[in-house]
């Protein structure tokens, strides 16, 4: 592919996750709302065309579909950090010149991921025994490097969002109580103590819901997956050739999770598709171009798009109809739902485009920060105000919790980047760094 539509398609998927954490941010102002927390616990008195109504159970529900939307969240991470050590392989295929129809140039969508059984000058040197283009050719990734690098990129931002969640608390003790909502109430009395300030701040130490930055639940996920990521680039390549069978078997299990409770099997699936998605990058593009070609493969294309978002929130609309045990068979819709979103994004341009824009790239810039300070500043807010005035909290809470993203991705998350790239070059023993993809 050309590099611009390279960067459209790594900006999309940028975007989607700055999409992913503005709606995780007003799902959470919402829940200051008593009526809609209590909407969350049942449908029963939830009267049509009321708030609560347009908030759970109509269509609107993905504006603030903020657990939902932490599933795409993984996938992306699953699609990312796959998709970067798989690109230093050359047995991992990429779409050639016959896949799409055209030749490789400088304007073909094919340029940067030609098959890399393409003979090129690089690939001829290095066949003649020159080592730099051999070394440039197939580079190796640098999994030296990349625990580090991932540790690092990932603890200080958290580690700081935990102090200052906890300064947060401090200055505004927390005296919510069950005036304010469920969901109010279950924010009270957070333990402020060194043991659990260290576990949450620990991520992998978390084994329930942290009460002091709870969002940081789901960094124990992605923190666990960037662990364990040879077991997964491993996976994604060894299941390439039964694709849509283990597509089905990870489906299965996050059915069985939904079933069970059992939180491991609700949210490795997606991360797994994500990997899926990954492993078979080259070929799914290729596909999607061929099919958008055809005639009405527009429209399928636009169908599967908008698949995605229906079944993120099938559950929710199906909700006032379904019993147990179809509930938790709903819920689980969720996960194909956040990969079929994550898979339009990296595979069809007309949704690259409409991710595009200095405000959405913006966004995906901050998403990392805006999702871990984002939660004291509602929770503040939300209490200052109190339960009839929670929109006043809304108003100040969503810019000023933009605002301190800005602060912290420039303050924080950016220096936790470069220290990161320094230190995962210390530990490289001389091997040259891999390109990053996206944040990988």
């Amino acid at each position: 592919m050309s590099r611009d539509i390279s960067r459209d398609r790594m900006g999309g998927l940028d975007a989607l996750r700055g999409v992913a954490a503005v709606i995780v941010l007003v799902h959470h102002v919402s829940m200051t709302a008593p009526s809609i927390s209590a909407a969350y616990s049942s449908s029963a008195n939830v009267a049509v065309f009321s708030p609560a109504w347009w908030v759970t159970q109509s269509p609107l529900k993905i504006l603030v579909a903020g657990p939902e939307f932490v599933l795409v969240f993984f996938v992306l991470s699953g699609f990312v950090l796959v998709l970067s050590p798989l690109r230093r392989f050359p047995w991992v295929r990429r779409p050639t010149p016959a896949d799409t129809g055209g030749p490789v140039g400088a304007d073909s969508p094919t340029a940067e991921t030609a098959s890399a059984a393409s003979v090129t000058p690089a690939s001829a040197a290095a066949r003649a025994g020159h080592p730099a283009a051999a070394e440039a050719q197939i580079a190796g990734y640098d999994w030296l490097a990349y625990y580090p690098r991932r540790i690092v990129r990932l603890a200080i931002p958290v580690l700081v969002s935990v102090v200052l969640a906890a300064l947060w608390i401090l200055i505004v003790p927390r005296t919510v109580n069950g005036d304010g909502g469920a969901w109010m109430a279950k924010q009270g009395s957070p333990d402020l103590g060194l043991g659990n300030l260290l576990r949450e701040a620990s991520i992998v130490g978390i084994t329930g819901r942290p009460d002091v930055n709870p969002p940081l639940w789901s960094l124990a996920w992605e923190m666990w997956f960037s662990l364990l990521l040879p077991v997964g680039v491993i996976l994604a390549v060894a299941t390439r050739r039964w694709t849509l069978a283990w597509v089905a078997v990870l489906l299965a299990v996050a059915t069985a999770g939904y079933l069970l409770g059992i939180e491991g099997l609700m949210y490795l699936p997606a991360f797994g598709l994500g990997a899926l998605l990954a492993a078979n990058h080259g070929a799914l593009l290729a596909g999607t171009t061929r099919l958008a070609r055809r005639r009405g493969g527009t429209l399928v294309c636009a169908a599967l798009t908008a698949l995605g978002p229906v079944l993120l929130i099938g559950y929710w609309l199906l909700r006032p109809v379904l019993t147990e045990p179809w509930n938790d068979v709903a819920l689980a819709l969720r996960v194909p739902g956040a990969a079929l979103i994550v898979a339009s994004v990296a595979l069809w341009p007309p949704v690259q485009r409409m991710l595009s824009g200095r405000l959405l790239a913006w966004l995906g810039t901050i998403s990392f920060s805006l999702y871990l300070v984002h939660f004291p500043v509602v929770v503040t807010f939300g209490q200052l105000f109190g339960p009839q005035h929670w929109w006043w909290g809304a108003l100040i809470s969503v810019p000023l919790s933009l605002v301190l993203a800005q602060l912290m991705y420039r303050w924080v998350e950016r220096p936790a980047q470069t220290l990161a790239t320094r230190v995962g070059a210390a530990f490289s023993a001389g091997h040259p760094r891999p390109e990053s993809v996206s944040a990988a």
